[in-house]
């Protein structure tokens, strides 16, 4: 008999039963109907069930250092997302320095979690989204004299070069160790998604949308429809949209990489 950990299996049995009746159902639709028979509120929640009953690790896909334990790094104006593999940001806030220092002495790994309001300039568990990334510090150190000069407001910031690796669930949040900490679960999205159909409709709407709005799109490695893990394909999409932190943060909890590329092409649509 089935039971919720079948929750992938049972959305596509019942895609495939309404289809064969001149229904269509997306996978997102099927998934957030199956969730509600199981007794669950939406997709999110039951998928995080289904990780926290497996164990909420994902080994291999993320390292392990220190237990689940990482300094954090919360971020008032960006949503992080697996796919940017190297990103720079300017730090001020002195714990924010501190998890930095701190995160040598493990790995080089920490946490990048969006803060819910960039006026909060001390941010507490409530302040913070419950979903994140872990990243690898690649670099640390004073930003150039050019980018002072082209941005005065980065003079006595530190510049933190940033590889993002893959979702963490924040657990437990603190400052208490006199720099951000949290306790997180790995989450693990599975095995590759591969939906030939699905990237071949985001690729063509990514150029149009791009093009409309003039979004830089280089730097951007191997072209979307020559990538088949439709996971990664929406969070290269999703990283480089214009969203609000709130519509972009609920797209990197969006834990099913195909519902997660369903709802990628539905914002780019709106």
């Amino acid at each position: 008999m089935r039971n919720f950990r079948d929750a992938k299996a049972m959305a596509q049995s019942l895609r495939e039963a309404m289809g064969a009746k001149q229904i269509s159902l997306t996978h997102s639709e099927a998934l957030e109907l199956v969730s509600t028979m199981l007794g669950f509120a939406d997709w999110n929640t039951l998928s995080a069930f289904i990780n926290k009953d497996r164990g909420g690790t994902a080994e291999g896909r993320v390292p392990n250092t220190s237990g689940n334990v990482f300094p954090v790094i919360p971020v008032k104006d960006l949503v992080p997302f697996p796919a940017m593999q190297m990103i720079p940001l300017w730090i001020k806030r002195e714990k924010t320095v501190q998890a930095i220092t701190n995160a040598f002495s493990r790995r080089r790994e920490l946490v990048v979690v969006a803060q819910k309001s960039e006026t909060v300039e001390e941010p507490g568990a409530a302040d913070i989204f419950d979903v994140g990334v872990v990243a690898r510090v690649l670099d640390v150190g004073p930003p150039s004299e050019k980018a002072i000069s082209l941005n005065s407001a980065l003079e006595g910031t530190t510049q933190v070069l940033l590889q993002m690796q893959g979702r963490v669930a924040i657990r437990k949040f603190s400052a208490d160790s006199g720099w951000y900490e949290a306790h997180v679960d790995y989450i693990d999205e599975g095995e590759l998604s591969a939906a030939p159909g699905l990237i071949e409709e985001a690729a063509v709407q990514f150029d149009s949308y791009a093009a409309a709005r003039g979004i830089n799109t280089a730097g951007m490695g191997m072209p979307l429809r020559q990538l088949h893990d439709a996971g990664r394909v929406a969070d290269i999409i999703a990283s480089r949209l214009s969203l609000s932190i709130e519509k972009k943060q609920a797209l990197l909890a969006t834990l099913d990489p195909v519902a997660r590329l369903e709802r990628v092409i539905a914002q780019m649509a709106a």
